[in-house]
């Protein structure tokens, strides 16, 4: 019997409109919070690197070489995340930020991001910095006409963007495909831009973003086709070259403009009929034609490949027999954490001195240097039964989340990763199985990978959009995409279906998708317009 994960019943308290006052109790956000949501967000090399700093900067928190008993260090340690109320034992003190600061916040998500980052020794910004960091050298782009990530990622460093643009820019430059072209529409790129990095930008901020690529060097790079690539190289950014405001330039651009299906057949009798010039002029157009690069982006990945990172699963997920599924959580070279005895017995000496003090019925006596002391070991103990707790806390929560996809998509891990198994699957299912909030989850999918025995998938693999086909049946995203796939393979090469007839097939089908839903799909994909795929 295969195992069922189902969220819990949410009991949901409704009350009518009274004029009478009311007191009401309102949780504010704190900095052990704050915390917990910033570790929660980071992938493994991220945490790993965190937890190196924490160590290195609090003499407090040590690894635990399981050389001593510290099962009584910290008794606030709670089970399990159902006992959590979000009201801390302790407060986390630092030099920046004090906890009064957070009370006049709600949620998380409404603490502003410069004082959230100021928990996470920058570890999440530091991937950007190196990259924006001008003393770092580019590679320079080779005669064969290729560039490099770093090459374009400099370029970003030169403009006068924001920092949410220049995230903003990088991600576009990451979604180049091998050519260097921008294949995905901009209505994918916001859709993207706000799920997986919470940027919200307009079409409008978009369209100009792009603009500003389309000028990086290589010309030709972040177009969205062959024709608009050939175009870019043929025109100035400044429109003032003299070379291409010649009148090659000008009679080529309007080739490619005007007549690139006979461009792309090479029908140059036909091209020199329309544009009406000689032998020697078509020639010149030819050979300027041909000198452009067809794929301004070669090497990139071949760059991107020496430079980044390898992806390092933050889970692993096995199915034994029967169906069931096990979940593993990776922790890499994260270290098992205690407070430090030395600091912690500080802490209790002068706690018992003050008790002797009260019991004798005299107030306690201290010298400032017993005193500083005791307040700077209680600061450095407390900070670290703080980061013990939230690394407690990210481990156990990430686990939850992990299962509950599992769960949902059981199908679909013992399908031997069957794409048309995968059930639609909102972050508010996950949320409800965890019994933590959205933004929770939201974070804990965010850059994390699982593995299976069929290949590695990021976590936000398994969520995706739902419609309602013609039974009334539930059908995912990916389910749908599979069906315009398999029609576009299966089609007559010579009689190609168009995105309304794919869209027609489909709802014969009982799937209702919109014709502009299937050219979404089909540009997703990769493949061309019907015109293009003709096979003559």
């Amino acid at each position: 019997m295969q195992p069922k994960f189902q969220p819990p019943r949410i009991m949901s308290n409704t009350t009518s409109l009274s004029q009478e006052m009311q007191q009401k109790m309102v949780q504010t956000v704190n900095a052990a919070q704050v915390m917990l949501s910033n570790i929660m967000e980071m992938p493994l090399p991220d945490f790993e690197e965190h937890v190196k700093n924490e160590l290195e900067s609090n003499e407090a928190l040590e690894r635990n070489t399981g050389d001593a008993d510290t099962s009584n260090l910290y008794d606030g340690v709670r089970d399990s995340l159902g006992d959590y109320s979000g009201n801390e034992d302790f407060t986390v003190r630092n030099s920046h930020t004090s906890e009064e600061d957070y009370s006049n916040f709600i949620t998380i998500d409404q603490v502003p991001e410069d004082m959230r980052q100021r928990y996470n020794n920058d570890v999440r910004q530091g991937f950007a910095a190196r990259q924006y960091d001008s003393d770092k050298p580019a590679m320079e782009i080779g005669d064969d006409g290729g560039t490099s990530y770093d090459s374009l990622l400099q370029q970003i460093g030169e403009l006068s963007l924001n920092e949410e643009e220049k995230a903003a820019m990088t991600y576009i430059v990451g979604s180049l495909d091998e050519r260097g072209y921008l294949a995905k529409s901009d209505e994918t790129l916001i859709d993207e831009l706000a799920f997986q990095e919470y940027i919200d930008i307009t079409p409008e901020t978009l369209h100009r973003l792009i603009g500003m690529l389309q000028e990086f060097e290589p010309r030709g790079i972040g177009a969205h086709n062959l024709q608009e690539c050939m175009l870019l190289q043929l025109t100035d950014p400044d429109d003032r070259s003299p070379r291409t405001n010649s009148l090659i330039y000008r009679l080529a651009r309007k080739v490619v403009r005007d007549h690139f299906d006979f461009l792309s057949n090479a029908r140059w009798d036909k091209i020199q009929a329309e544009i009406d010039v000689d032998d020697d002029t078509i020639h010149e157009i030819q050979n300027l034609i041909r000198r452009l690069n067809p794929r301004p982006g070669y090497g990139l990945y071949e760059s991107i490949a020496h430079t980044a990172p390898t992806i390092i699963p933050d889970f692993y997920l096995y199915v034994e027999k029967e169906g069931k599924i096990t979940v593993t959580l990776e922790k890499g070279g994260v270290p098992s954490l205690k407070v430090s005895a030395t600091h912690q017995r500080i802490v209790e000496e002068h706690d018992r001195a003050v008790q002797r003090a009260k019991a004798e019925g005299r107030q306690p006596s201290f010298n400032r240097q017993q005193q500083e002391a005791y307040e700077y070991a209680v600061h450095k103990v407390e900070a670290a039964k703080a980061f013990i707790e939230n690394v407690r806390r990210r481990n156990f929560t990430l686990t939850k989340v992990m299962e509950g996809i599992a769960g949902f998509q059981h199908d679909f891990f013992v399908g031997e990763d069957d794409e048309s198994l995968l059930k639609p699957l909102k972050l508010q299912d996950v949320a409800e199985y965890a019994q933590v909030d959205i933004s929770t989850v939201s974070r804990a999918v965010n850059a994390k990978y699982v593995q299976t025995e069929y290949g590695t998938y990021p976590l936000k693999h398994f969520f995706g959009s739902e419609f309602v086909s013609a039974n009334g049946e539930t059908v995912a995203q990916r389910q749908a995409m599979m069906a315009v796939r398999r029609l576009i393979e299966e089609e007559d090469p010579h009689a190609p279906l168009s995105d309304q007839a794919i869209s027609e097939r489909l709802k014969e089908e009982g799937m209702n998708v919109a014709r502009r839903t299937v050219a979404k799909y089909r540009e997703r994909m990769k493949f061309p317009i019907a015109q293009h795929r003709k096979r003559h």
